[in-house]
């Protein structure tokens, strides 16, 4: 079930009474709707409002569900013959198709196929065969697709397709006549902001290679193997080897290795050689602590207990003997 509303703003709303959503909202009046009124059929409806208007409202609900899908089924089929299109590359039935269709990932998707089409023949980069399918369009094509251009240049990864089918419009139409049509000049200022961002991002990335250069020049000029390593430079790269200390790995020795500043005695030198004398294989062999031993505390104190207890059996010894003299 559905319910119409009228309101003081003029409009008036449908609504779902399942849901409780509002499906439509119907703009015929330019004052408040005071009254509203629906024919017996359920299809055809009259309101009439303080600006002294009747308006008669028809149910064209069936009409618009067979609208949606007709184009579901047109778009269905288009995809269909761009499918069959790119498949047999016949490139220039796609483009029109997407044109026609006004899709312009899948005209990207054409584009870019023409291009790496005519890099693997050895046609160039592509920009020959824009330029004929270029002079086969009108000039509202032309604006449609410099549309495309403005939206796929918006992103780095689509910026080289976008300029090269600009590249081939400007080559190929005169000045004048892409001036002169409204809407081109407006398209193509909202195309130079992002072209010049990238432009300059280019220029950074080539200026960048220039290190490479630089370092692997460098790296030829110490390179003794080259054949324009003179003998001067020779003397100075031996003398320069001569002196300079190589950085290895720091040796241990004795089994000591220190860490954060103290020496912990313990350790296993990976640098002896196994060869070694039978005093080495006991010292590796010998057990070594680092720190406190709880069992070795419990033992200390175990055989101070029993020279205490040695000691004063002693003294009780000598009490007893004293005393018995002193009886006698």
């Amino acid at each position: 079930l559905q319910l119409v509303s009228a309101g003081a703003d003029g409009l008036l709303k449908l609504w779902t009474i399942r849901t409780n959503e509002c499906d439509a909202t119907l703009d015929g009046h330019s004052n408040k709707i005071w009254a509203l009124d629906m024919k017996p059929d359920g299809k055809t409806m009259v309101s009439g409002g303080a600006d002294s208007k009747l308006t008669v409202w028809q149910d064209n609900t069936q009409q618009v569900e067979d609208e949606k899908r007709s184009k579901e089924a047109e778009s269905i089929l288009l995809d269909q013959q761009l499918a069959n299109h790119l498949r047999y590359k016949e490139y220039g039935k796609a483009l029109e198709l997407c044109i026609q269709g006004n899709k312009p990932l899948q005209a990207l998707k054409v584009i870019n196929s023409i291009i790496e089409n005519d890099i693997q023949q050895g046609k160039g980069n592509g920009l020959s065969s824009l330029q004929r399918h270029v002079k086969a369009w009108d000039m509202d094509r032309v604006a449609q697709v410099l549309k495309f251009c403005r939206d796929w240049n918006t992103r780095a990864r689509n910026a080289h397709v976008a300029m090269l089918l600009v590249q081939a419009i400007f080559t190929t139409i005169p000045m004048e006549q892409l001036c002169s049509h409204a809407g081109i000049p407006e398209i193509m200022a909202g195309i130079t902001p992002y072209a010049e961002r990238h432009f300059e991002r280019l220029d950074r990335l080539y200026t960048s290679t220039y290190l490479l250069d630089l370092t692997l020049s460098n790296m030829g000029e110490l390179d003794p193997s080259d054949d324009l390593f003179d003998e001067t430079t020779a003397k100075q790269f031996d003398e320069w080897a001569s002196t300079t200390k190589l950085v290895l790995p720091p040796k241990q020795l004795d089994g000591r290795i220190q860490v954060g500043g103290r020496t912990l005695v313990g350790a296993i030198d990976p640098f002896k050689n196994t060869d070694m004398d039978d005093d080495d294989d006991e010292d590796e062999d010998e057990v070594r602590t680092i720190g406190d031993s709880s069992s070795e505390d419990e033992s200390e104190g175990d055989s101070d207990q029993e020279q205490n207890n040695v000691q004063k059996d002693i003294e009780m010894e000598d009490q007893s003997q004293d005393s018995d003299s002193d009886s006698s």
